[in-house]
């Protein structure tokens, strides 16, 4: 079978979404399929060009013994605007789909690409072309502008227009894969989904990748921070969606806890405000590690105490950061700024890894922080080691990597493909 993935995030990448479709491409790959990746050029976290790449309007790259890859221009987006997310979104799509619509046709696309243009665009040519499309939704849009406060209101005409796009472009697929039973359900009742066609697949991540633990970390030394000291580790995405300021403002409460330090490892489109942010706040044990090559996850991750996982405003519900995985499974508590009724608060209360606080709350954060400080050891052991069962549990690649690979399959052999006889899970 010929099998054609868009996706807007790849491998060298080290967002999760750019490794899980690396991980499709080679799994259908391993099985027997020809497999080609259409991407653009890397740029994420800072909307900066890799070194080694060379942008032009089409590149190809081969995976030895795998399958190929066409990198295909797009703007990059090295400032969280609508503007530069706006022509981001729409260029790889025009170049993605001009990739599709001059190949020959494939027998199914998996398309985890930008939304809403992006995804439009491909759809089309789907729907021009006859061939069954998988459409990967990893937010929800437009209800993330919403929320960041990019569009005023839901009754604003681009709202309503985006939705109604969202709604057809999804109607019209063969199959659509959420990362969650919250999104599933936003699907079903507002966009008027079928139920056949939905299925919840959650994100995962490769347990093998990441070590509990190391020894010898080096980070601790580096930033001259004590052995004794409590440490709260963010390690991500340092973006507009991120909310990583409400937790600097929240250590700027707690200047006189001189245990207490924060290291926030990574990059983004926020980085530069959020190192002034820290610098006004006056509390010197708060420090930044950048860059964050993917071979020093782990020794980051198992330098911390706990970890803190902020989001803005509602965006709690209407996206689960990905970055959680690799908290729970570094085996570390978890605090988190999220509405109590949002995914990313059930994973935790479900699995018993943390705690939840209300977004946009630093003052709130800085007393949970105090509190969890003081606990024994053994409390924090025991929450650490429950979150890593539970993603072992549910969110490992050995859990989900075959039930898209299944979907994936399915689409291809039957122009008339159904999910009735898949098992969709609740």
């Amino acid at each position: 079978m010929h099998i054609t993935l868009i996706t807007c995030v790849f491998i060298p990448e080290p967002v999760v979404s750019a490794q899980t479709s690396f991980q499709i491409a080679q799994g259908l790959s391993i099985k027997g399929h020809h497999v080609r990746v259409v991407s653009s050029f890397p740029s994420r976290p800072a909307g900066k060009s890799y070194p080694g790449y060379t942008r032009e309007l089409f590149t190809r790259e081969h995976i030895e013994k795998s399958f190929d890859i066409l990198r295909c221009f797009s703007s990059f987006s090295p400032r969280s605007t609508m503007a530069s997310r706006f022509l981001e979104n729409l260029s790889f799509g025009i170049t993605s789909g001009l990739a599709l619509l001059i190949s020959p046709a494939p027998d199914v696309v998996y398309a985890n690409t930008w939304p809403i243009l992006a995804q439009g665009i491909i759809g089309l040519i789907c729907k021009i072309r006859r061939i069954p499309i998988i459409i990967s939704v990893q937010d929800i849009y437009p209800e993330t502008l919403l929320v960041q406060k990019r569009i005023k209101n839901d009754h604003s005409w681009i709202f309503r227009l985006l939705r109604w796009m969202d709604a057809l472009i999804t109607r019209n697929s063969a199959a659509v894969i959420v990362i969650s039973s919250q999104f599933r359900e936003l699907y079903l009742q507002d966009r008027k989904l079928l139920p056949e066609k939905i299925y919840v697949v959650p994100n995962w991540i490769d347990e093998s990748e990441l070590a509990v633990n190391p020894t010898n970390n080096p980070i601790r030394s580096k930033y001259n921070i004590p052995d004794n000291a409590f440490l709260v580790v963010y390690g991500g995405n340092i973006g507009k969606a991120a909310g990583v300021d409400n937790v600097i403002k929240a250590f700027a409460e707690m200047i006189e806890y001189e245990e207490i330090y924060l290291l926030i490892a990574g990059d983004g489109t926020e980085f530069d405000y959020c190192q002034r942010l820290a610098g006004e706040s006056k509390n010197n044990r708060i420090v930044f590690h950048r860059p964050w090559p993917a071979d020093e996850t782990s020794t980051v991750l198992g330098a911390a105490d706990i970890f803190v996982l902020p989001t803005q405003g509602e965006q709690s519900l209407v996206s689960v950061p990905s970055k959680l995985l690799s908290y729970m499974l570094a085996s570390r508590p978890v605090v988190a700024l999220a509405y109590q009724d949002s995914e990313v608060a059930k994973m935790i209360q479900n699995s018993g890894c943390g705690w939840i606080t209300p977004p946009d709350a630093s003052r709130n954060l800085a007393k949970l922080i105090i509190e969890i400080s003081r606990l024994p050891d053994i409390e924090l052991t025991r929450c650490g080691k429950a979150g890593r069962a539970f993603v072992l549990e549910r969110y490992s690649k050995d859990a989900n990597l075959h039930k898209i690979i299944t979907i994936v399959e399915g689409a291809g052999h039957s122009a008339t493909y159904t999910t009735a006889n898949m098992e969709i899970e609740p």
